[in-house]
């Protein structure tokens, strides 16, 4: 929320006078100087300044930067606090499948933009795979007591559901377990990998166009990383658009080292494992059931192996 020490920033490092502002999140104003001039300003975390700063130096266009302070600082940092200003920017309406396109093509151009070589790191990696795999242990050993409990029931509208499409969590667990094992594999093998700077949260809200260019924003979670995640992350957000989805990401995999596909494909699972949040009632249970296989079965049309695929081509 905006206090007064805030509104003093505003006009001590940017030199504009906040004559009104409306709140629109908890983090975020929309306000307006003596000019009328629109304005948005976002709290944010301290180290975004070193993110932007990074970007900057890489030369990197497709990001919509703040405006520069007093200091020539994309981000104002006070003791603990950080807090950015854009000029307000009212974003249009365009059918879903098209911003989707525009910001799959803005991910990539992120991601190839600031490419660095790097080995996997057993050591590195071993606790993060720990990490996983005991959130999925005890998400599957949850799942598992909730439907035997559910099978102990007499059947209604609310268990059958759940019942008819256990089968496809138990599937989403050996389709796991089988890409971490070529996943670690690689990470044994201490193969050479391409990681980026990646987005880490690209919803759609999260591009704006300006003056017929697209910009990225709000990177607060962004950090170099696999361009699988942001994949993955951008996948999941919108798998029920109509768009041809095996074709478009087969096309960016295709023909380059399979470790970014396993990675792809093992992240999307684990994003919908644990989505699935169980709860006290019965008709929220079954729906996120439905849901979730529902999605679970896209996932098994959608991408199969590589190895598959291409031995379909080739018959």
């Amino acid at each position: 929320m905006i206090t007064r020490e805030s509104a003093n920033d505003i006009v001590k490092y940017y030199e504009i006078s906040l004559d009104q502002f409306k709140v629109i999140t908890p983090k975020t104003i929309k306000f307006q100087d003596s000019n009328g001039n629109n304005y948005f300003l976002k709290n944010t975390k301290y180290n975004v300044y070193e993110k932007y700063m990074f970007l900057n130096n890489q030369n990197i266009n497709n990001i919509l930067f703040p405006l520069k302070n007093k200091r020539n600082e994309f981000v104002t940092r006070n003791n603990n606090s950080a807090f950015y200003i854009n000029n307000y920017i009212e974003d249009f309406t365009i059918i879903k499948e098209m911003k989707f396109q525009n910001m799959y093509n803005e991910l990539n151009k992120l991601h190839d933009q600031t490419k660095i070589i790097r080995q996997l790191n057993p050591s590195s990696s071993r606790p993060k795979f720990e990490e996983i795999t005991n959130r999925l242990d005890y998400k599957f050993k949850a799942l598992e007591n909730y439907v035997r409990s559910v099978e102990a029931k007499n059947l209604n509208i609310y268990s059958m559901p759940v019942l008819a499409n256990y089968q496809y969590l138990l599937d989403t667990k050996k389709e796991l377990v089988r890409l971490q094992k070529r996943i670690i594999s690689s990470v044994k093998a201490k193969e050479t990998i391409e990681y980026s700077f990646i987005h880490n949260n690209p919803k759609l809200e999260h591009l704006l166009n300006v003056h017929g260019n697209n910009y990225l924003t709000s990177i607060e979670n962004s950090k170099i990383g696999l361009e699988s995640l942001d994949l993955a992350k951008l996948y999941v957000e919108n798998e029920n658009l109509n768009i041809d989805y095996t074709g478009l990401l087969i096309d960016r995999f295709n023909n380059i080292n399979p470790f970014y596909y396993d990675y792809f494909r093992y992240m999307v699972l684990l994003l919908y494992v644990e989505g699935l949040v169980l709860s006290t009632d019965e008709y929220i249970n079954a729906q996120m059931f439905i849901n979730t296989t529902n999605s679970i079965k896209k996932y098994f049309d959608n991408f199969k192996d590589l190895s598959l695929i291409n031995n379909d081509d080739s018959e």
